[in-house]
């Protein structure tokens, strides 16, 4: 594990997040706000971890960089969860706002609501030639 290891995982992971709040931002606009929120969240994750990469480590750099590792794993998590809660809030929302409908009524109420059928006409019988 080196230096350039751990920045390439940080601008994939977090890059491929900020992609996924682009997606969700564009397929589904009641969540535009919070994915544009979650979207500098992210940013800033991202700067905060480049400079913690950056700065002068003292001691075992293998340990810093596990470290770092994981804390980007779980706020990128944290980040994914909060996107995850936006897309379920928003599609729970039609359902609460849409009042119950009448029931339909069932098919043999409406057979029974449809015009009435004129009695079919029984052919009459034909007249026997005379032979």
């Amino acid at each position: 594990m080196n230096l350039r290891d751990i920045k390439k995982d940080i601008a994939y992971i977090l890059e491929a997040f900020i992609e996924d709040c682009t997606t969700v931002a564009t397929v589904n606009a009641k969540v535009d706000e919070q994915a544009a929120e979650l979207f500098e969240e992210a940013v800033n994750l991202y700067n905060e971890l480049m400079d913690k990469v950056s700065a002068k480590i003292e001691g075992s750099k293998k340990a810093y960089y596990i470290a770092l590792r994981k804390e980007l794993l779980e706020k990128t998590d944290a980040l994914y969860t909060k996107l995850s809660e936006a897309v379920k809030a928003s599609l729970e929302a039609p359902k609460a706002e849409k009042a119950p409908k009448a029931e339909k009524a069932p098919k043999a109420e409406k057979a029974e609501k449809a015009a009435p059928k004129a009695p079919a006409k029984k052919a009459a019988p034909k007249a026997k030639k005379a032979e």
